[in-house]
């Protein structure tokens, strides 16, 4: 078989230079994407994360804006809850089947960490319409603190029972990839005090 000039085709050659200039633009696109994905990954993961310190922190917020008062304590059972620098006990004005608040009748919602989940639960007065509830609003807590304070010009840490305003900083830690990365945050609101 003879070849002659100005055949048109690929010589073996050739074609393993277009395989092999293939195969390494082929694992740079797959390293790309791979890339891509991980920081979608992570981003996605960030904003979770960002949304779920949030919405922790605005129910701990609302919370204290509709109580009365810090309560000292709050004891269920076996259990007492304290207010301290780790847990927080509300009275809240408990209300009836109308909506409307029954006068010196207190429900109490807690706040606390139980492992690495920030734990809220109400203990409903008997007269009272609120049902009782248990509820987790984040299952990757670090850490948790509450400080009390009057309302002077420049305000001064107080005892809890004494407190008109409360500040909270949440702490989340979450896994990122292969690392952690923890996000805080920080707010205060005023008591009610009607």
């Amino acid at each position: 078989m003879k070849f002659e000039m100005g055949e048109s085709g690929l010589t073996f050659v050739e074609a393993l230079m277009a395989l092999g200039i293939s195969a390494v633009i082929g694992g740079l696109l797959v390293a790309l994407l791979v890339n891509s994905a991980g920081i979608f990954y992570k981003e996605s993961t960030k904003l979770q994360g960002g949304l779920n310190i949030n919405e922790s922190l605005s129910k701990v917020r609302e919370s204290i804006k509709e109580a009365y008062s810090v309560a000292t304590s709050y004891i269920d059972g076996l259990t007492t809850y304290t207010s301290s620098q780790t847990q927080l006990v509300l009275k809240v004005p408990s209300q009836d089947s109308s909506g409307n608040i029954i006068q010196n009748t207190y429900d109490h919602y807690v706040y606390f960490k139980d492992q690495n989940y920030l734990r809220f639960k109400i203990f409903p007065d008997a007269t009272s319409v609120v049902k009782m509830q248990d509820q987790i609003l984040t299952n990757t807590l670090d850490s948790i603190n509450f400080q009390y304070f009057d309302l002077a010009n420049t305000p001064q840490e107080v005892v809890p029972s004494t407190a008109l305003k409360v500040r909270v900083s949440i702490s989340l830690r979450k896994r990122v990839g292969l690392n952690f990365e923890t996000n805080t945050a920080t707010s205060e609101a005023l008591l009610r005090n009607d």
